[in-house]
C-alpha cells in the first residue's frame, strides 16, 4: 500500500469510528431513560429489517444510521440501571471500544504464533481471574463462549481423569456408568455437557435443593452410596457458586470433602459469583473454591465485560492437554526459542478462537481490583436493601435469602395467602398453582411496561420473582423506585389471577 492509500484508509477508518463512537454514546446516554423492553412485535421487526441479498454496497453513513434507526432503537435495554433481570451487566466502555480493538487486530487465538501478544495476554487473564475469584493466582486455564462451554469443558476434564481410556476407545468400549451429582438448581449447560460427551442427560443426578437453595450434602453423598451400589461411579461433583434463579453459593467445602472421599472431580460454577471473591465487606462467601478441581467464571458476568468472555480455570496444564491434544499438521510450530506462548487450540474445545482475552485485560486494567470490590459490595448491600424493604411490604415475603446480589421474593395477596393456610390439601395445592402463577403475571407485567425488568424464576417449593442487581449503575434512588412502583403493578396483575 502506498502513502496516499495508506492516508484513505487512516481517513476512512476515522470516520467510520467518530461515527460509530458517537452511536456509542447516543445509546449509552439513553440507557438511563429510555424504556427497558421494546413493546415491537416480531413480524413488524422481520418486515422493518427483512431484505434480499444486497447486490451493491451502501455508504458507512447509511449503513450506521440504519444501525441507529432500527437495531439499537429495538433491543432490550438490559445495560439499563433498573434491569433486574438476567445476568446482563452494563459493560465497562473500556470493554467495549476494547472489542473493536480485537476486530482491527483479528488474531486467531488458536495458534499462538498467528497470535503472539494475545496468547500471553490470555494467560495472564486466567491468572488474574483466579486470584480475583479466590481460586489462586497459580491457576491454568483458558477463556471459552461463556459458561456452557466452560461447564462442559469442566466435565471434559473430569472424564479424562477418571476414565482416560475413554479418549481413544469410547465410552461404551470403556464399559462404566458414571454419574455426576449436583443440585436441581444447576444451570442447564452442565445437563447439556453430559448429552454433548455422550455421558447421557440420565446420569446427572439432581439433588433437591435445601429450602436456601443450596446443595444437599447429605442427600449427595446418600445417592452417591445408593448408585455404588447399582454399579454406578462418580464422575464428579458439581457446587455451584451463585445459582442462576436465587444466587446461593453452594457449601463449597464441604462437596470438596465429598468429592475427595468418593474419589471424584469437584467442579465449581461459579459463572455468576466469581466476582464475589473480591468483597472486603463479606467475605468468605466462596470458602472452599480454592479446593475445586475446575471453575466456571464468566467474565461477561460479575466483571462487566461485553459478551462474549466465559472462562474455565483449573490446576493442571499437563491434564488440560492431555485431554483435548490434536495433530493438526497444517498448523506450524510456534518459532522461536524458550517456552513459547500457549496454542490454546490443543486445550479447549474450540478451533479458531477470538481475541476475547483483551476486552477483559483492558477492563480489568482500566478499572482495577479496588474499583471492582466497591461494585461489588454495593450492589450486595442494594440486594440486602431490597430484601429488608420486600419484607417490610404487606402480603410480600422473601424466598431465598440473599447471599450474592440477587433476592428472590413472592407477592401473597390476602385470598391467596388464606387459601394457603386451609387445612384442605386440594385447597391448598390449587393455591400453590395459582400462587406461581401470580408470581409469572407480576413478572410479565413489569417487563411488558418496561420501566424496570424482573424476572420470574423456580426455586425450592416453588416459583418466585427474582431481583438482580446487574447494573454497575444502579443506586439506591433505583433501589427505592422500584420497591415504590412494585406494589400497585403486582396487585394489577394478580387480579387477573387471584379471584
Amino acid at each position: 500500500m502506498n502513502h496516499s492509500s495508506a492516508e484513505t484508509a487512516r481517513t476512512r477508518a476515522e470516520e467510520i469510528g467518530q461515527r460509530v463512537a458517537k452511536a456509542v454514546a447516543d445509546y449509552v446516554a439513553s440507557q438511563h431513560t429510555r424504556p427497558i423492553t421494546d413493546p415491537t412485535p416480531v413480524d413488524e421487526l422481520r418486515e422493518l429489517l427483512y431484505e434480499s441479498l444486497p447486490r451493491k454496497g451502501t455508504s458507512h453513513q447509511a449503513v450506521l444510521d440504519e444501525f441507529v434507526q432500527k437495531v439499537a432503537a429495538h433491543t432490550t435495554a438490559s445495560t439499563a440501571p433498573g434491569y433486574f433481570g438476567l445476568m446482563n451487566p452494563t459493560p465497562s466502555l473500556m470493554g467495549i471500544f476494547a472489542d473493536a480493538l480485537a476486530s482491527a487486530l483479528n488474531q486467531n487465538q488458536g495458534a499462538s504464533h498467528h497470535s503472539p501478544a494475545g496468547s500471553v495476554v490470555e494467560e495472564i487473564v486466567i491468572r488474574w481471574l483466579g486470584e480475583a475469584t479466590g481460586y489462586g493466582d497459580d491457576c491454568h486455564g483458558h477463556l471459552t463462549s461463556g459458561g456452557t462451554v466452560a461447564n462442559i469443558t469442566g466435565i471434559k476434564l473430569a472424564l479424562h481423569h477418571k476414565a482416560p481410556e475413554v479418549r481413544h476407545d469410547g465410552l461404551l468400549a470403556s464399559g462404566r456408568r458414571l454419574a455426576v451429582y449436583t443440585s436441581d438448581q444447576v444451570h442447564f449447560s452442565v445437563a447439556r455437557a453430559m448429552d454433548v460427551l455422550g455421558l447421557g442427560q440420565a446420569s446427572l443426578r439432581r439433588i433437591p435443593a435445601a429450602p436456601d437453595a443450596r446443595s444437599d450434602v447429605e442427600a449427595t453423598a446418600a445417592r452417591i452410596r445408593a448408585d455404588r451400589q447399582e454399579g454406578w461411579e462418580p464422575l464428579a461433583i458439581v457446587g455451584i457458586a451463585g445459582t442462576t434463579a436465587a444466587g446461593s453459593v453452594d457449601p463449597l467445602d464441604e462437596l470438596a470433602d465429598l468429592a475427595q472421599t468418593e474419589g471424584a472431580w469437584f467442579h465449581v460454577d461459579a459463572a455468576y459469583g466469581g466476582a464475589v471473591g473480591l468483597s472486603r465487606r463479606y467475605p468468605g462467601l466462596l470458602a472452599g473454591i480454592e479446593r475445586a478441581d475446575s471453575v466456571t467464571v464468566d467474565a461477561h458476568k460479575w466483571f462487566f465485560v461485553p459478551f462474549v468472555a466465559g472462562g474455565i480455570l483449573h490446576k493442571r496444564a499437563d491434564h488440560e492437554l492431555e485431554s483435548f491434544k490434536m495433530d493438526a499438521a497444517y498448523i506450524p510450530p510456534a518459532p522461536g526459542g524458550g517456552r513459547p506462548a500457549t496454542d490454546y487450540y490443543q486445550r479447549g474445545i474450540a478451533g479458531s478462537r477470538r481475541f476475547n482475552a483483551l476486552k477483559v485485560w483492558m477492563t480489568l486494567k482500566h478499572a482495577g481490583a479496588d474499583w471492582y470490590t466497591e461494585a461489588v459490595d454495593r450492589q450486595l448491600r442494594l440486594t440486602r436493601k431490597a430484601a429488608e424493604a420486600i419484607s417490610s411490604l404487606e402480603d410480600w415475603e422473601v424466598a431465598v435469602p440473599p447471599t450474592t446480589a440477587i433476592v428472590t421474593f413472592r407477592y401473597l395477596p390476602p385470598a391467596l395467602r388464606t387459601a394457603l393456610a386451609s387445612g384442605d390439601e386440594t385447597t391448598r395445592r390449587k393455591a400453590l398453582e395459582r400462587r406461581d402463577a401470580v408470581q409469572q403475571a407480576v413478572a410479565a407485567r413489569v417487563q411488558e411496561e418496561g420501566r424496570f425488568w424482573i424476572s420470574a424464576a423456580p426455586l425450592p417449593g416453588g416459583t418466585g420473582l427474582r431481583l438482580n442487581v446487574i447494573s454497575y449503575l444502579t443506586g439506591e434512588e433505583t433501589i427505592d423506585a422500584f420497591i415504590d412502583y412494585l406494589p400497585s403493578k403486582a396487585a394489577e396483575a394478580a387480579s387477573e389471577v387471584v379471584a
